[in-house]
């Protein structure tokens, strides 16, 4: 065997391996004694030269507004003391988290005992409880778990609240079985336990999680192989708790996102996401549900019904988009007093497919939820929607549309990992 020098996630690593197929340990035994001392010297000074990241004892968490992900809409920080009076759960014994198994032979989802990591008794603070102090979670709201080094993983509401039995608790644990923070050097620390489970398992991170939260991990002696790892869930030296809502974009001033608004007369369905093309300048008009109207008429053009298109420029990975939610509030009425309502449409990139209709001639409210294949109605970075006035123009009796407010909420997620299984 020859001795095979690696860089890992931990730093220098040596290995014994077959060398060209054969056993060179008969002609090596001065070298394979001598280079193993030569290499742990090696990684006793990269720990000395590398000092462990320091223990945090205080988190801060955070609510965001659901239009300004850079505005805060509540925030607190809690010390040490603060988050003990809150909760205290003590695990009762060591927990054990399941990291990759590396193992061609099983599946990737297998429990191997020596894939299993003690990490000794833990008390800590539900993360319920802490969110609960800035106005806890509604679905759709992810939260951020952040280290002190920039460090994050992601949850949703449900991880939080109404987790799964085999995920157990959200915990940040603030106390090991030897030392409270700062003396225990990785709290405050992420876990997931309840005082009658304290396994938790690759299997346990599948069946408890949505997949885009699993944390894979590359096998680094290997290009191919990628392989769950429940471990690298638990985040070290915890500092900030964030919690991100679905991103709401309308017309209200004050917010993060961009959007225009349109209006004019159109033929029938109109067949590309340009029409109508008039600019709406009073935006305010359509910034609130305030019974206060944008306006429009199909502007006594024959066939014509009048119009609004909207376009958000939506800044999420399409890929990560769980679903989009689609509100239109207005009025649809016709001269004749028969062809009265409005319908709802968005664009697919190829064409406008209906979403919720009325035919009513007072103010009225169409709402749509895409929950499937969402990313073809992100085209080219923007979500198109259309209100449509009902009737059309018959050269003398006219079609009129108006808006009282709009807007497009977007339900989305991070990811734990950059990778996927094969």
């Amino acid at each position: 065997m020859g001795l095979i020098w690696r860089v890992g996630l931990w730093g220098w690593a040596c290995e014994e391996r077959l060398v060209g197929g054969i056993d060179m340990r008969q002609h090596s035994v001065l070298k394979a004694r001598v280079i193993p001392a030569a290499c742990c010297l090696v990684i006793a000074l990269l720990f000395v030269a590398a000092p462990a990241m320091a223990a945090t004892t205080e988190v801060t968490v955070t609510k965001y507004r659901d239009n300004n992900y850079s505005s805060v809409e509540n925030e607190t920080t809690l010390d040490l003391a603060e988050l003990q009076a809150l909760s205290s759960v003590a695990s009762g014994g060591p927990l054990y988290m399941q990291g990759g198994t590396f193992d061609y032979n099983l599946s990737v989802w297998a429990y191997t005992p020596g894939s299993m990591s003690d990490f000794g008794e833990q008390n800590g603070t539900y993360v319920r409880d802490i969110t609960d102090e800035v106005g806890g979670m509604n679905a759709g709201d992810e939260i951020w778990v952040v280290a002190s080094d920039g460090y994050k993983t992601y949850f949703n509401h449900t991880n939080v609240y109404a987790p799964h039995a085999s995920q157990g608790e959200m915990i940040l644990s603030w106390e090991n079985d030897t030392s409270t923070v700062p003396t225990y050097e990785n709290g405050i620390r992420l876990f997931f336990y309840t005082p009658d489970d304290l396994n938790f398992t690759n299997e346990d991170m599948r069946d408890s999680m949505a997949s885009w939260y699993w944390r894979l991990v590359a096998d680094k002696y290997s290009p191919f192989g990628v392989f769950p790892s429940a471990m690298g869930l638990s985040s070290r030296t915890v500092s900030d708790l964030k919690i991100y809502p679905p991103h709401r974009y309308d017309f209200e001033t004050g917010g993060d996102t961009t959007q225009w608004a349109y209006w004019g007369g159109v033929a029938g369905e109109p067949g590309s996401a340009t029409e109508p093309g008039n600019s709406i300048n009073g935006i305010s008009w359509i910034a609130a549900d305030d019974n206060d109207s944008y306006p429009s008429s199909s502007e006594y053009v024959t066939g014509d019904s009048a119009a609004h298109r909207f376009v958000f420029a939506v800044v999420e990975n399409p890929d990560n988009i769980e679903k989009l939610d689609i509100t239109w509030i207005g009025t649809g009425t016709h001269e004749n007093g028969v062809d009265n309502g409005a319908t709802l449409y968005i664009w697919n990139g190829t064409h406008y497919e209906q979403l919720d209709t009325t035919d009513s001639g007072i103010e009225d409210t169409l709402t749509s939820t895409i929950a499937t294949n969402v990313s073809k109605y992100v085209v080219g970075g923007n979500v198109t929607v259309l209100a449509k006035q009902n009737g059309e123009d018959d050269g003398s009796l006219t079609s009129v549309l108006e808006t009282d407010y709009v807007k497009l909420v977007v339900t989305h997620h991070h990811r734990n990992s950059n990778f996927v299984l094969p």
